[in-house]
């Protein structure tokens, strides 16, 4: 790919909020369908669908300002990847969290972090080494990479699970395109779910 676009800071991007407001995690399917958009100025995911329908996701909440998304590029012998970090907090740990722990522990997942700049990034979909068409998890998943819980020493102290989800990508983290997501609506049963097109 030849550079044929610089780059350029706008007043937007100087007051832009960062953080993570909403995790979105759902299985790896055989069936899924996931769309690339490659152009000088664009690197994203232009759709993501179970079969030919919306791909279902959900929601995990989180203590507010914990969750940060990290990404670190390394080249070795002529070969860039992108190791992506994703880490947030589950305060009180109880029952229905440790179920959820187990649920991440041995699957092959996809994630949507939605920033406070309302950008959408996708971990664990890669155009590059990509396998979607057959019968196999896709080489680029997110997996639980680590799970601490903690209670505290004193009252003040926080209780819960801080978990970290992580992937390693080929190529740059992509955004998904603007108007391809639907948040959930029903929240506090811990069954929001969100879809994708």
């Amino acid at each position: 790919m030849a550079i044929t676009n610089g780059i350029n800071i706008g007043c937007a991007d100087l007051i832009g909020a960062g953080g993570i407001r909403n995790i979105l995690i759902r299985t790896w399917k055989d069936t899924d369908v996931v769309l690339y958009g490659n152009t000088s100025t664009t690197h994203e995911v232009t759709s993501i669908k179970d079969g030919s329908g919306s791909a279902t996701w959900f929601n995990y909440e989180f203590k507010n300002e914990l969750p940060a998304l990290t990404v670190t590029a390394a080249r070795e012998n002529g070969s860039t990847s992108y190791e992506c970090s994703l880490t947030f907090m589950m305060p009180d740990m109880d029952n229905g969290k440790g179920a959820a722990l187990q649920g991440l522990m041995d699957t092959c997942m996809m994630v949507l972090a939605v920033g406070n700049n309302d950008k959408v990034y996708v971990l664990g979909a890669s155009q590059k080494y990509e396998n979607e068409a057959e019968p196999v998890r896709n080489q680029t998943y997110v997996s639980m990479t680590g799970a601490e819980g903690t209670t505290g020493a004193g009252i003040n102290d926080d209780n819960g699970w801080t978990v970290t989800l992580a992937c390693k990508q080929w190529e740059s983290l992509r955004t998904l395109a603007n108007g391809k997501l639907t948040l959930y609506t029903n929240a506090g049963s811990g069954t929001g779910t969100s879809t994708t097109i």
